[in-house]
């Protein structure tokens, strides 16, 4: 009766263990697919210095350095950057810019989804990708000024 006891008691001690770390694993894994969510897109070329600013915090930006939608870019003097989001949308900012990716989310099956750029200063080049062609009114750029739809076209704009 005693080893009976002892042996239940041990195999429950070890399924319990098994259930601690199974729920360990699926809490990795469930953070690693939220962070695979939030990439918008990846920097392509860099001349110069250029920096991300997300979250408050600077980030020096290389070539393959992924973007975040809420993330600012940053050019300096003789600097400039292209950058292809998820959906193949590019963009390049030329020097002295300030680019804000204030929202993209974009559904590789279906098209959907939404993209919003505030192009504080600087110069900006646009090629729109599969979001702008399939749903015309999901992209737009905005400027002190303005904001326009992008439909399925490429355009630049200066802001002084």
């Amino acid at each position: 009766m005693y080893n009976e006891n002892f042996v239940k008691h041990e195999r429950l001690a070890m399924v319990g263990k098994l259930v601690r770390a199974a729920l360990a694993v699926s809490c990795l894994l469930a953070v690693t697919v939220v962070q695979a969510e939030t990439v918008a897109g990846v920097v392509k070329k860099k001349v110069g210095a250029v920096e991300i600013v997300r979250d408050g915090a600077r980030l020096p930006v290389e070539i393959g350095t992924r973007l975040q939608a809420g993330d600012v870019i940053k050019t300096s003097q003789s600097s400039g950057v292209g950058v292809m989001l998820k959906d193949e949308t590019r963009m390049s900012l030329g020097a002295n810019s300030q680019v804000a990716l204030e929202k993209f989310s974009f559904d590789a099956n279906t098209y959907a989804g939404s993209l919003l750029i505030n192009v504080n200063k600087g110069t900006f080049a646009m090629i729109s990708g599969l979001l702008a062609k399939n749903n015309p009114t999901a992209a737009q750029v905005k400027t002190p000024t303005a904001t326009a739809t992008v439909r399925g076209s490429s355009f630049a704009v200066e802001v002084p």
